[in-house]
């Protein structure tokens, strides 16, 4: 009996051997054409563990023989110095921590609506990764998801994410648009460090920028920080380098007033500073004597500082008040302070 058992056994592992599978001595894993798989049967799904063709361009398997493939698995081409593009399948949901790290050669992802779960560093350290299409319907940006890609210049993101994890674009110091980061109602330490863009603007739910968010950005310089904001960390950015936008009177407002760091009020003016250099000179009454001529058109807000009598007009009156209140006579208005408009 035991021998024929033992027969029956043989004579099943060697038929699908026969069919093209090949199993390790630890656990169920199957290898077919380039990659290894593992087969949960009790879930009626395939993890991809392995890679080992060509490279080039790899469109990841729908399906291994029945079984879905849901997962790319742990490390499965992690340090792959072959592969140039990855490009999912329907099937796929789910990309397990380190499974594209240290590819040296890849150079475009694209990630469909359907893939939600990443693990921790993904895709990190991908030098050469330019291009990232990431239509995911996840909204929260993975832990170090592209940290260390340091090409990584052209990014279309899905706009549903709100939550940019730590570290999630550390070091990508060639993406230069960060426009979709106003779309983000959280942002943890080293989301954005040392990354490529000249300015910022941060969403209006945002309420808190910690440390090192933005800092060993050498290329920024301005920052848009919204009046929800209630807390900014001292290490958010390198401050001697940024001048921020704010809301008059709001808690950017006074944590840059309180570091004296450069600040432009946003739809708030300066009565008389007509030419918004944060001083009122003879300056600003020849802009306004250049304005009564028709030799100088003022936008809306310089009209609006312009008008030192508050008279509601811009006229020579405007002109004279300032000229009074250059030469020290005390005249009944703010000239000189900040007064916000709501456009």
């Amino acid at each position: 009996m035991k021998y024929l058992k033992k027969l029956i056994i043989t004579t099943l592992v060697l038929s699908l051997c026969s069919a093209g599978f090949g199993f390790s001595a630890s656990a169920l894993v199957i290898h077919e054409n380039d990659f290894g798989f593992e087969v949960n049967t009790s879930k009626h799904q395939a993890t991809l563990i392995s890679y080992s063709g060509n490279g080039g361009s790899v469109i990841l398997p729908e399906y291994f023989r029945n079984y879905p493939v849901t997962v790319i698995g742990k490390n499965a081409f992690s340090g792959n110095e072959n592969i140039k593009e990855v490009i999912f399948s329907g099937t796929n949901t789910t990309v397990e921590e380190y499974a594209f790290m240290g590819c040296s050669s890849l150079e475009t992802v694209t990630i469909p609506e359907n893939v939600v779960n990443f693990g921790d560093r993904a895709f990190a350290e991908c030098g050469a990764l330019k291009t990232v299409t990431l239509l995911s319907d996840m909204v929260s940006m993975p832990t170090n998801m592209f940290s260390g890609c340091s090409s990584l210049e052209n990014l279309t993101i899905n706009e549903k994410i709100a939550d940019f994890g730590y570290g999630c674009f550390n070091g990508c110091s060639s993406l230069s648009n960060l426009d979709f980061v106003k779309n983000g109602a959280m942002l943890d330490s080293y989301s954005f460090n040392g990354g490529g863009a000249e300015s910022v603007e941060l969403s209006d739910s945002l309420t808190a920028i910690p440390n090192y968010a933005f800092t060993n950005s050498p290329n920024l310089k301005y920052v848009t920080i919204p009046e929800s904001v209630m807390l900014i960390q001292p290490y958010a950015f390198d401050w001697e380098n940024i001048t921020v936008f704010c809301y008059f009177d709001s808690y950017a407002h006074a944590f840059a007033k309180e570091k004296n760091i450069p600040y432009v009020l946003i739809n708030s003016f300066m009565l008389g500073d007509v030419n918004a250099d944060s001083y009122i000179s003879i300056n600003d009454v020849t802009d306004i004597q250049r304005h009564i001529a028709e030799l100088e058109e003022l936008n809306e807000l310089s009209l609006l500082a312009a008008d030192a009598n508050q008279d509601r007009d811009t006229d020579i009156s405007d002109a004279t008040t300032l000229q009074w209140y250059l030469a020290e006579f005390d005249v009944p208005y703010p000239i000189g302070e900040y007064i916000s408009h709501s456009s």
